[in-house]
């Protein structure tokens, strides 16, 4: 009987069709389940998914839906699968019992192989990437697996059970039942083996061999294995999004020197951290975060911040990109965990009770987290739903906000047709639905033409009036002296100064910004009658190439004495003009944020592309002569440094 048994499998598996079948089946059905993670990825990639959060959404509530939706999204091609093997009436499939065993192979498929695919949601930033490294491998457990098992099996023929061989053919079958892509097309193929097998023992009379493909060698440790799956996946999806593995401590102590820090931001510190004022609605202590690089180094995002905002304040917080704002709001609205320190609203934790604290806040982020196919209404009702509001009243609610915001001619006009203004004023006015008493308004007007910008400054103003906390970022000095009560200065993760618009005018701000351009004649060498001139009380901030800035405070000259020197300079064609100007807080904002510049390897990394990115430019600038200055200048050595300057030059000047 071993030798018949032996004789059926090699006939079966030398004919090969069915095993050619479920393979294709496994190629078409891995593209089915990596889909489902575009729109998750895309959702966390936007902060789409942490904004219904925040407006009241259950983790546990979010995740079921996406399941069932994706299981209804699902059956429509396995369907499809199922159909076409009927119509074709292929034996080993429809026939009998066998027929319910495959139906029964793909519904558990679709049960397990769809939590599976949600954990990598959580590690990629782009649909797109997600997408092809899940069909990979989808296709790779799949293909693999089954041609492995399927070569072993071959090679193990008229081995003994108790040879190494078919030991080895045994263990890797069973390890290789933890991928669900193996499980279906091992399932299939198992189901045609059978029922080979049970055609001859009809043709044969041996009745009594017959089985049925619902027995655990042939379905039901498949079925059993792919049940376990997807429970697994399950769980660890929900352990994923709760953080449970995550360690929010990095051992090293965070480098950090209070001899160089800022008076004011001092002093906030020392009220933080002694607590001595009671009356703020939001408080940051020692608020920091450290991420790991690839070469196990630290990167200190957030560096001990220390602040604290009263209800109807608006506090800006400025920076280049890179110093650490929207880490900042990532902490402050519980959408990551901080190294150290810790964030309250309203005497919350931002991350150990953000269930209530989301009850209070509002979020605008950077980039706009909307979905192209609905309209403004259909945005706003969504998160009124999700905020409970009553139904009666959530009509009201919504058009309220949207007149307030100037869309209402947009209602119903899909927002990938608006403008990036209006879809910033629907991200502002999502940012306010359910009246929270804090709002987070990350860069609220990039991208904003200067009529939105003004009537956007004005709905922040009003809010504010009606005793609103606003925490906004910017790039704008500009907008937030007109917005802002208080202003923070960021750099390379820290705060440099801090306190009203005015308060930073008349600590910083005292003085002139002086600009000359030099004659194109002058070597690299300053002339020593300008530095004669320039040499007291006159910083040299800046050079670029022949474009010097100096900054001096007020009460060291007089104007008088400075457009003296100037038009004796001027007089003597020692310079080609030159300008004269008070400092302001774009000027504060300058001198703080050079420092970025100056210390982040990610800015280096930035110089180094734009410097390639000005090749070209620099190139037709050399050859035309159309910058007399740098012509002259080319004969010099220090050609590579003279490229530099350009690129600086061409920055200054747009």
């Amino acid at each position: 009987m071993n030798e018949t048994n032996n004789m059926l499998s090699t006939e079966f598996i030398l004919q090969g069709s069915d095993v050619v079948i479920s393979i294709f089946i496994i190629v078409a059905m891995s593209f089915v389940p990596a889909s489902f993670t575009l729109f998750l990825v895309y959702e966390r990639a936007t902060k789409s998914k942490h904004i219904q959060y925040i407006n009241g959404l259950f983790p546990l509530v979010y995740w079921l839906t996406n399941f069932v939706w994706d299981l209804l999204n699902y059956l429509l091609p396995a369907t499809c699968v199922i159909v076409i093997l009927r119509l074709f009436n292929v034996p080993a499939y429809v026939e009998g019992e066998n027929f319910l065993a495959v139906i029964s192979l793909f519904l558990m498929y679709g049960w397990s192989i769809i939590p599976v695919m949600y954990p990598f949601s959580f590690r990629f930033s782009e649909p797109s990437n997600a997408y092809i490294f899940l069909i990979v491998i989808n296709l790779f457990s799949g293909i693999t697996c089954i041609y492995t098992s399927f070569f072993l099996e071959i090679f193990a023929l008229g081995s003994p059970s108790t040879s190494t061989l078919s030991i080895i053919t045994s263990t890797v079958k069973k390890i290789f039942k933890i991928f669900p892509n193996y499980c279906l097309g091992r399932g299939l193929i198992d189901i045609a083996y059978n029922d080979y097998y049970n055609s001859f023992y009809k043709k044969t009379g041996l009745n009594d061999r017959i089985r049925t493909p619902f027995i655990w060698d042939i379905t039901v440790s498949n079925l059993v294995s792919m049940a376990i799956c997807g429970f697994v996946f399950w769980i660890l999806t929900l352990l994923l999004e709760y953080r449970f593995f995550y360690s929010p401590t990095i051992p090293d102590a965070l480098p950090f020197s209070h001899l160089d820090e800022d008076e004011d931001v001092a002093k906030i510190r020392r009220q933080i951290l002694n607590k001595t004022i009671n009356d703020n609605i939001l408080i940051m202590s020692n608020l920091s975060k450290c991420y790991r690089t690839r070469k196990h180094k630290k990167l200190i995002a957030v560096n001990n911040l220390c602040m604290g905002i009263r209800s109807g304040e608006c506090f800006g917080l400025c920076g280049v990109n890179g110093a650490g704002k929207t880490t900042t709001f990532r902490m402050l609205i519980g959408d990551l965990y901080p190294t150290a320190g810790y964030a309250h609203i309203h005497g919350f934790d931002s991350m150990k009770e953000r269930r209530e604290v989301f009850k209070y806040i509002g979020y605008c982020p950077q980039f706009d987290a909307l979905f192209d196919e609905l309209t403004p209404v259909e945005h706003m009702l969504l998160m009124a739903r999700l905020r409970g509001i009553y139904w009666h009243n959530e009509d009201q609610h919504v058009y309220q906000l949207l007149k307030r915001l100037d869309l209402c001619e947009y209602l119903n006009i899909p927002v990938g047709k608006l403008s990036l203004g209006n879809r910033r004023k629907l991200s502002t006015a999502m940012a306010l639905v359910g009246d929270p008493s804090v709002v987070f308004l990350d860069e609220p007007t990039s991208g904003m033409d200067p009529s939105s910008r003004r009537f956007l400054w004005n709905v922040i103003r009003r809010l504010v009036k009606e005793g609103k906390s606003i925490i906004l970022t910017s790039h704008s000095m500009e907008e937030c002296e007109v917005l802002c009560s208080s202003i923070a200065i960021m750099v390379n993760g820290c705060f440099r100064c801090l306190g009203s618009t005015q308060h930073l005018k008349n600590r910083f701000g005292d003085g002139y910004t002086i600009k000359i351009r030099l004659k194109s004649s002058l070597n690299s060498t300053l002339d020593q009658t300008i530095l004669d001139c320039f040499s007291t009380n006159f910083i040299l901030k800046e050079r670029h190439i022949n474009i010097l800035q100096y900054e001096i405070a007020e009460i060291h000259v007089s104007l008088k004495d400075i457009f003296s020197k100037l038009e004796n300079l001027l007089i003597n064609e020692r310079i080609t003009d030159y300008s004269v100007a008070q400092n302001t807080l774009d000027n504060v904002f300058v001198n703080f944020v050079r420092d970025q510049y100056d210390t982040s390897q990610q800015t280096r990394e930035t110089s180094r592309r734009r410097q390639e990115h000005f090749n070209d430019i620099l190139d037709d600038t050399f050859d035309d002569g159309s910058f007399v200055a740098i012509k002259s200048r080319r004969n010099n050595n220090n050609n590579t440094n003279d490229r530099q300057q350009m690129i600086d030059y061409i920055e200054l000047e747009c």
